[in-house]
């Protein structure tokens, strides 16, 4: 069992209950954890009816990633210090995803690279006066960063680089004693994921092709994220974990002579 007793952590991207980092700050909860989240305004109504009577949580505060000075100001609104952040933001605009990525135009690809993307950089950046000895971080990416998914489009180019700065940043705090590594989960229905064209289609693909025959769920990924942000996980940083029901290992269908092409 993982004693996390004493431990404090941060949260970036509870949009409700769904939320795979809702799920990741339950079981860091369990473990001993006090939870602090942040939240877009758009969502606070929510969390308020989700946190209402969870002892767990410490502390709520408003933070749009989209903004530096937002990243700055939240981080120096808290009080003490803590051991493990949590990243589990992505967007893009709808008129981005529901176009291929040659017809994005230069406003979307921003929005998406920097909400996406740029945004674990100025979460890392500001977070680093109010880490204890020896923190983590970790963040969540799709398979759509190393292979083309239909509908995932702009967001796959945005989860690519969000990889590599997990890869750079890792070297720029190991000299500090942290540690960063993402989590490359297999789709999940969350609000987040309801924006992704074919989404029903991908999750009956991956039942069917994943060498346990099942869908990824928030609980795997949470679990893992409790193990990667633990002491259990210290010689491991600079990594992408791969929880999708070992989907990521497959090229095509087993019964691949069952498809029938036109």
């Amino acid at each position: 069992m993982i004693n996390l007793s004493g431990k404090r952590a941060i949260v970036f991207g509870v949009a409700d209950k769904t939320s795979i980092a809702w799920a990741i700050s339950k079981w860091l909860a369990d473990a001993g954890a006090k939870i602090t989240l942040s939240y877009q305004t758009r969502f606070r109504s929510r969390l308020v009816q989700l946190t209402k009577d969870v002892e767990w949580i410490e502390h709520m505060g408003e933070c749009d990633v989209a903004y530096d000075d937002q990243v700055r100001d939240f981080f120096n609104g808290l009080e003490g210090k803590y051991d493990m952040i949590v990243h589990a933001i992505g967007y893009a605009p709808a008129t981005a995803l529901s176009k291929p990525v040659i017809f994005t135009n230069e406003e979307d690809y921003k929005t998406a690279m920097v909400i996406s993307s740029y945004s674990l950089q100025r979460i890392v950046r500001h977070s680093l006066r109010v880490l204890n000895p020896g923190s983590s971080f970790v963040t969540l990416t799709y398979l759509g960063a190393e292979r083309v998914v239909p509908g995932y489009r702009i967001m796959g180019v945005a989860k690519a680089a969000l990889e590599a700065f997990v890869r750079e940043l890792s070297v720029d705090i190991g000299g500090m004693g942290h540690r960063i590594n993402a989590i490359s989960s297999g789709p999940i229905k969350t609000l987040a994921a309801s924006h992704v064209p074919g989404f029903d289609n991908i999750l009956g693909f991956m039942e069917h092709t994943s060498p346990l025959r099942r869908n990824v769920n928030q609980d795997d990924v949470g679990k893992t994220a409790l193990f990667l942000l633990s002491d259990l996980a210290s010689g491991i940083t600079g990594q992408t974990i791969y929880v999708d029901v070992g989907f990521n290992t497959t090229a095509l269908p087993t019964d691949i002579e069952k498809v029938k092409f036109e």
